[in-house]
């Protein structure tokens, strides 16, 4: 603790270098001796908390020698002469370098509260290509629908890349917020090794984030400490988004860390988006911690337990203006792009928490429920042109959707609306790929079991679900407008679902049963009224009369072409499948 002190009165001393909190940028004077002065941060160490003498350690007095990694001299010379040679790649100016700005302002800085506005329109004003910036425009190209602006993002990567690898940036936190910004963009799928997807720049931002101290409680005597700890929540939700979608082990251990959580006060006054962030923080946490347990095998019966009640109360801590529906009404509130992402990651933390252990078993009523929310979430993104505006990780999500539904096509008494939630899915993946080479992999896999299913026979018997009381107040918050699956699926009895107040608004719910099949196709009776569902946008059928799927020749092409399955995704939906199906999978990977 001792030489995070230290470290905390050296940079409390200078006129803060990081300008996002509003203080002027001034760049960090380094000595010849490359020795700590007063505006050059100590790197953080913790060993004396675990290493004792006779007297403490003086981590201060420990950094008090020649920097020998330092860049000077020849090596100074040559890197500076690489920025030369790379500063040739144009960068993007006018109203696209404005537009691409816009889009980070909109599309992604809500996930990564970093940067305000004011300090993007500084730095424009200067026409300051720093790393920092050139970041922003990367991330910035890959939420944008301009033709060019995908070239151009490309060039802006490789040129951010020579800045960060030739130390260009020596202000620290900036350096930090160009390697998370700079995970917007994949240019490869993680069936493949790569030193440029966001899991490698997740692992240099983490890196550099111990180094400086970040997981440790600021000193709120600095002046970027409120910055600190936005950073500390972006790095770990993005580790707990990526390590769930890829099935991998978390870059971040949250029992090494002290910062305590966001409060409004961390953020800039007026920041509309604190609360969002403020949500997604505590979702992305419990999916991470959920998927860590699965994979590696030590979910419990009372882990489960907690996780069930970890999500009921992040559902009833959403505050009204982040609601899908209207508390009192239920009816879908206005279509907000970052509210339908939000409740995404809650709907597919409920899919993975109640997937079924036997393989021959109906899906959950609660997975069945939240896969078709999922669904219609991004028919409005379809709908809306915002498909082209996700960012990577939802590409996971809706796979997770995607193979929960096809995996009760087996059971026709459940497969209502099937060729319209397919076909949402397929046009979803259509436009994902084309920015994300990660959705091909992630399409292949939904291919290969949709072209699978059709082997399998169907089960002829109706198949009855009911949710339980705890398990229906995962749904309370909602209306059927976002799934198609509600009037097929709850019972029509009127006040099915009045009294709700207890939970969103509204009273106590009388236990509620769930029957698959058995409601009009068209009308959802709630409160004794009978409401028109809405038109389904995507007719075109997938699936044939005789409920086979009807395969195009160049799907048919890809599977006889033996190519192999991919495997993303395969560490948590694998041993849902049954046995049968597995070993046509095994056949193929």
């Amino acid at each position: 603790m001792k030489a995070l002190e230290s470290a905390a009165r050296i940079v409390a001393t200078q006129e803060e270098n990081a300008f996002v909190d509003g203080s002027r940028p001034k760049p960090p004077l380094l000595d010849g001796g490359g020795a700590p002065t007063a505006t050059k941060q100590a790197s953080y160490l913790g060993r004396s908390d675990y290493i004792t003498a006779h007297v403490n350690i003086d981590e201060d007095d420990a950094t008090q020698y020649q920097d020998l990694g330092s860049r000077q001299g020849a090596l100074h010379n040559f890197e500076a002469k690489i920025r030369r040679n790379v500063s040739t790649l144009e960068i993007p100016r006018g109203t696209l370098r404005q537009s691409l700005l816009r889009n980070f302002l909109q599309r992604c800085r809500p996930w990564m509260p970093l940067v305000s506005e004011r300090d993007l329109d500084r730095l424009d004003a200067k026409n300051q290509d720093t790393l920092l910036v050139i970041a922003v425009l990367v991330a910035g190209s890959i939420v944008s629908s301009a033709p060019e602006a995908a070239d151009h993002g490309r060039r802006c990567y490789q040129r951010a890349k020579v800045l960060f690898y030739t130390n260009s940036e020596q202000n620290h936190l900036h350096t930090l917020m160009a390697t998370i910004f700079l995970q917007w963009l994949n240019p490869s799928g993680p069936e493949h090794i790569s030193i440029d997807n966001s899991s490698f720049w997740l692992r240099i931002s983490v890196a550099l984030a111990h180094q400086m101290g970040l997981h440790r409680e600021p000193d709120p005597r600095l002046t970027e400490a409120k910055l600190r700890r936005r950073i500390w929540w972006t790095l770990v939700t993005r580790d707990n988004q990526i390590a769930a979608s890829h099935g991998r082990p978390r870059a971040i251990n949250t029992e090494d860390s002290n910062v305590r959580p966001l409060r409004l006060d961390d953020f800039e006054g007026g920041d509309e988006d604190a609360l969002l962030f403020m949500q997604s923080v505590l979702i992305t946490s419990i999916l991470g911690d959920m998927t860590e347990h699965y994979r590696r095998g030590t979910l419990s019966v009372r882990k489960k337990i907690d996780f069930e009640d970890a999500l009921r109360r992040w559902l009833k801590a959403v505050p009204l203006s982040l609601r899908l529906h209207h508390p009192e009404t239920m009816k879908l509130n206005e279509y907000n792009f970052k509210v339908r992402q939000l409740h995404v990651l809650y709907f597919t933390a409920l899919i993975i928490l109640f997937r079924q252990d036997s393989k021959d078993d109906p899906p959950s009523p609660v997975s069945l429920l939240a896969a078709s929310f999922i669904s219609g979430a991004y028919e409005e993104y379809l709908t809306y042109e915002d498909i082209a505006h996700l960012s990577v990780t939802s590409i996971f999500y809706l796979m997770v959707g995607a193979l929960i539904q096809l995996s009760y096509q087996r059971f026709p008494s459940l497969a209502t609306h099937r060729s319209q939630e397919i076909e949402i899915m397929t046009l979803s993946f259509q436009g994902l790929k084309k920015r994300f080479p990660s959705a091909i992999g992630a399409e292949r896999v939904m291919n290969q079991m949709m072209q699978h299913s059709t082997t399998l026979a169907d089960t002829p018997q109706s198949i009855r679900m009911v949710l339980t009381p705890e398990q229906k107040e995962f749904f309370a918050p909602f209306g059927p407008e976002l799934c198609r699956k509600w009037s097929s699926v709850f019972d029509t009895q009127p006040g099915f679902l009045a009294g709700i107040d207890d939970f969103a608004g509204a009273g106590n719910a009388n236990n509620m049963t769930m029957s698959v099949g058995l409601g009009n196709d068209h009308e959802v009776r709630k409160n004794g009224a009978i409401r028109e569902n809405p038109a389904p946008m995507m007719a075109d059928p997938v699936w044939g009369n005789n409920a086979s799927l009807l395969l195009s020749q160049d799907d048919e092409a890809l599977f006889s072409g033996g190519q192999a399955l991919d495997s993303v995704g395969r560490w948590w939906w694998a041993d849902w499948v049954p046995e049968a199906d597995l070993d046509f999978l095994s056949k193929s990977i």
